[in-house]
């Protein structure tokens, strides 16, 4: 009696555990590996898009000071400098500082503009103490299309910023090159590029010169003193578009993933912190083997009782059959398991067996002959491809509704549609994709048509629809809409949509339609009549009253 009970709660608890744990740590595993795949994605995603505006950027601005390289006042000033061997006056050298300042005014994401001769030195600029760049020796020959100078960004305490130079040749009505307009750019203008980056997936994005320093941060955070430590680095240039797992520049563990500029020497960085990502999983987890636990306690408070229920009426149990076999048949017993109490039940189960067994198979005798007379009854009107009703049970219907129409008067109205070249399409594509596309084109019929009209498919490619008390103009608006949901219908046999028009001719019933022949005919030659047309079409017959 002890095993029965101990039987059931071992196996309780096993079942309970063994499966519990082992999908749920196979969840968990895969759930994990999903969550890291999308925020690979995220993290691509983001540091993809800030790298393209950080490019779109610098261009912009190469060409805003490519325009500048090109107007008359620079162009005018420097040549004059350039013939006489000399700067220019004072004068000239104001003017054009201040044309620089009012330009500098126009354009916020400049903090200085200044225009420098051939040799590097200043001849005017915006601010009084413009940034040093060194100019190339002898710029190409196609400079003044090609030739920029790109100074590496870096923080600037003056300005409390990254700034970025960049210079430009200014190249004479003759094309030498006379000098650089030299830009200096405040990429704090970028943030806003950075925090739609960061919007876009939730992910911190970061520009980092090749040392490591932060120049620009998505956050709104200082990034004055804000560096990346060498081995994060060194790990981030390696696996420059693959995620990586390191120390962040706020001393916190990160994933992140770098791209490096192709217009700049600037690291793009979108990172998301480690701990945040996954604290959700890990919640879940915890919770998980909470509930397992929880779980465990139960199934078995609920084995043990079950065990208890079992063991106590095995005694009567077994006393109940020895009084059967003696005689008293008016004991039911039903066989749940193969212990024990099984072992009794099955006394019982010898003397009730063979009738139990007789009403069963005289049941199921019986309900096999309905299923298959319904079946026949159901094959006996449809037609074995599409499933609509068949020419039999189309003829009964017709000669129903005439008969219909002889008491009530009320007319009813008649399609006969053709598939458009239905024998091209099944010679071309195949019949197996010949037969779907006639089930996909039943389909239609049977979803456009209302509950009390009927479609059957005459045979071949020619669908029959008969629609109840409808007169042939209404007839034509459905067969119109009928016509424009049948375009491309797809094909999974070959793996395209294939094109697909129908031709329809159109009757509504007449005192002289006697028989269904008679209607039959009349609705073929107006089908006639519509391919005759030019096919893609439905032409209703006129109705003669």
């Amino acid at each position: 009696m002890k095993s029965i009970k101990s039987k059931i709660i071992v196996f309780a608890i096993l079942a309970t555990f063994v499966p519990s744990l082992g999908l749920g740590f196979l969840s968990f595993h895969q759930n994990k590996a999903i969550i890291s795949d999308n925020v690979t994605r995220e993290l691509r995603a983001s540091a993809r898009y800030a790298s393209r505006e950080l490019d779109l950027w610098i261009n912009e601005h190469i060409y805003t000071a490519r325009a500048l390289s090109t107007s008359n006042i620079v162009i005018d000033e420097l040549s004059l400098s350039f013939q006489l061997e000399e700067h220019v006056t004072e004068d000239a050298n104001n003017a054009l500082a201040r044309y620089l300042r009012s330009v500098q005014e126009m354009l916020e994401t400049m903090l200085e503009l200044t225009v420098v001769d051939a040799s590097g030195e200043v001849i005017a600029s915006s601010v009084e103490m413009p940034t040093q760049v060194a100019i190339p020796q002898s710029w190409p020959q196609d400079a003044l299309v090609q030739g920029v100078v790109v100074l590496p960004p870096h923080w600037d305490e003056k300005y409390g910023t990254a700034k970025l130079s960049v210079a430009v040749p200014i190249s004479s009505y003759d094309d030498p090159v006379l000098g650089a307009v030299i830009i200096t750019l405040d990429m704090h203008t970028m943030q806003s590029a950075l925090k739609d980056a960061e919007e876009l997936v939730k992910s911190e994005v970061l520009l980092l010169d090749e040392n490591g320093r932060v120049l620009l941060t998505s956050n709104a955070a200082e990034p004055k003193r804000m560096f990346l430590g060498l081995e994060p680095l060194q790990h981030l240039q390696e696996q420059l578009g693959k995620v990586a797992f390191f120390q962040g520049v706020n001393q916190r563990e990160v994933i992140g993933l770098a791209y490096l500029s192709k217009m700049l020497p600037i690291i793009v960085v979108a990172e998301r912190d480690q701990e945040e990502v996954y604290a959700d999983w890990v919640r879940q987890r915890d919770l998980f083997l909470v509930l397992v636990s929880v779980l465990i306690l139960i199934v078995a408070a609920v084995a043990i009782r079950m065990g208890h229920s079992i063991v106590v009426p095995l005694k009567n149990l077994v006393d109940a059959t020895k009084q059967i076999v003696k005689g008293d048949f008016g004991v039911s017993l039903v066989v749940t398991q193969k212990d024990e109490l099984g072992l009794l039940t099955q006394t019982f189960n010898q003397m009730t067996e063979k009738l139990r067994q007789n009403e069963t198979e005289i049941l199921a005798a019986n309900q096999a002959m309905q299923r298959k007379n319904q079946l026949l009854e159901t094959l006996s009107i449809t037609d074995g491809l599409t499933g609509l009703y068949n020419r039999n049970k189309l003829n009964l219907i017709i000669s129903d509704q005439l008969a219909r129409f002889e008491r009530s008067k009320r007319p009813f109205a008649v399609l006969m549609i053709d598939v458009d070249h239905f024998k091209q399409l099944n010679d071309s594509l195949g019949h197996i994709a010949g037969d779907e596309i006639l089930v996909a084109v039943a389909k239609v019929f049977a979803n456009t048509i209302r509950n009390v009209d009927f479609v059957a498919r005459y045979g071949g490619d020619e669908f029959i629809i008969i629609l109840v008390e409808t007169t042939v103009d209404e007839a034509l608006n459905t067969a119109e809409r009928i016509r424009s949901q049948i375009v491309d219908i797809y094909c999974s046999t070959i793996y395209k949509a294939v094109e697909v028009t129908l031709s329809m001719g159109i009757v509504q019933c007449e005192l002289s339609d006697t028989t269904p022949t008679i209607l039959l005919s009349r609705v073929d030659e107006a089908l006639y009549e519509a391919k005759r047309a030019g096919r893609n079409r439905a032409y209703s017959a006129k109705f003669n009253g």
